[in-house]
């Protein structure tokens, strides 16, 4: 015997399942605002590293790292965000 499929949950990506925890769930609205606070800490590390280019030299390509991290943290968040609300 088969089960139904209209009753079958929606499953979460594979990198959303690794991301985002089960008990980030129970409290959403607070898990997405200190997302966005990290995120924002992300950016302006980044941009800081970008403006002291003329110090780090070389090595000013390690301001795409909290970059790149900013974008998958508010990337996430707003999955986690619309994610609850559907």
């Amino acid at each position: 015997m088969y089960a139904p499929n209209d009753n079958v949950p929606s499953s979460q990506s594979v990198l959303m399942r690794f991301l985002v925890r089960s008990w980030e769930y129970r409290r959403p609205r607070l898990w997405v605002g200190v997302r966005f606070a990290c995120g924002i800490f992300n950016v302006v590390l980044g941009v800081l590293l970008l403006a002291s280019a003329h110090w780090l030299g070389p090595l000013t390509w390690l301001a795409a790292i909290p970059l790149a991290g900013a974008v998958l943290i508010f990337w996430t968040a707003h999955r986690l965000q619309t994610s609850v609300q559907s």
